[in-house]
């Protein structure tokens, strides 16, 4: 009985076969699938704009130049432009603030189409078909988010941190290029959508009202990730296949989570600021437009209702 139980038995060689046999089906399955979510999600990309019409320019001022606004005022602004209060305020504080915010809103309302471009196997970006979106006045310290970016049916987008007001970024792009500088209006502002957004003041002084040690905190966490965060290589898995905490890598929203993360360690413990709103391994640009820690300075290409989704 033993020996027709052993003649009975398949050799080695035969159950590795099948064994890699069935390993190289589901992983050409597996390929297949996101190949399918990519021709899928591919071409179905739309630039929102908003669904009512566009005020006259000289209605619209007429609100934007009152002395003193109102939230039905900020309200409106929003609605055409895109820009909350804060961004509002910003070119309030400018000498030719209304020309900026008069251009925000023929942009923000402009139909475009879309151009897709492949950079990487199963990742694409989409893009503007025509001029770039308009930017309101960026301040150091800010966070540019996108969805753009996909890989297959994922909206895996992309976010950068702004050290200057000129519009100069710091990110971590893309894989073989290290973290570096490039602008906002070359990564953002030709994107289907993107928003930006800052650190709410009371999570970054010691009162909402104290204007000076928040731009002092915003500095010092921006100045902490150009030079403490610069050169290191792109790696999507960081937090997966490395310790989250690790700069043996790093990706576009895991080093603007470390940077504010770890200002924690060189403040002296004074401010926590964890931007990963789901506290998972992995840091994507969703989690830190989705913080509690921040606010939005204006939108472009997102529905309001939805934003990132």
């Amino acid at each position: 009985m033993s020996e027709n139980k052993e003649k009975k038995k398949l050799p080695k060689r035969i159950i590795a076969l099948i064994i890699a046999g069935a390993f190289v089906a589901v992983l050409g399955f597996t390929l297949l699938g996101f190949a399918i979510a990519f021709w899928v999600s591919d071409g179905t990309a739309y630039v929102w704009t908003p669904p009512y019409d566009m005020l006259p320019e000289s209605e619209l001022k007429a609100v934007y130049e009152k002395e003193e606004l109102g939230d039905g005022d900020y309200e409106l602004l929003f609605e055409q432009t895109g820009l909350t209060k804060v961004g509002i305020d910003r070119a309030r504080q400018k000498a030719n603030g209304w020309a900026r915010v008069a251009a925000v809103q023929k942009s923000y309302f402009k139909q475009r189409g879309v151009k897709t471009e492949l950079y990487a196997p199963l990742v694409c970006t989409d893009r503007l078909d025509g001029d770039s979106a308009e930017i309101i006045y960026l301040e150091r310290g800010d966070i540019l988010i996108t969805s753009s970016t996909h890989f297959s049916g994922f909206r895996i987008g992309h976010s950068a941190i702004v050290t200057s007001s000129t519009g100069r970024v710091f990110q971590s792009n893309q894989v073989g290029v290290a973290s570096g500088y490039a602008t906002a209006s070359e990564m953002f502002g030709n994107r289907i959508n993107f928003m930006v957004v800052r650190i709410k003041p009371e999570y970054f002084s010691d009162s909402k009202t104290d204007d000076r040690q928040y731009r002092d905190n915003l500095d010092r966490v921006t100045s902490y990730i150009e030079q403490d965060l610069k050169d290191v290589p792109y790696s999507v898995f960081t937090g997966v296949f490395t310790k989250k905490d690790s700069l043996a890598g790093t990706s576009c929203a895991h080093m603007i989570w470390y940077g504010f993360k770890h200002f924690d360690d060189v403040n002296g413990g004074k401010f926590n600021l964890d931007l990963d709103s789901n506290g998972r391994l992995l840091v994507v640009p969703k989690n830190i437009s989705e913080s509690p820690y921040v606010e939005l300075v204006q939108t472009f290409g997102f529905d309001p209702e939805k934003m990132y989704e």
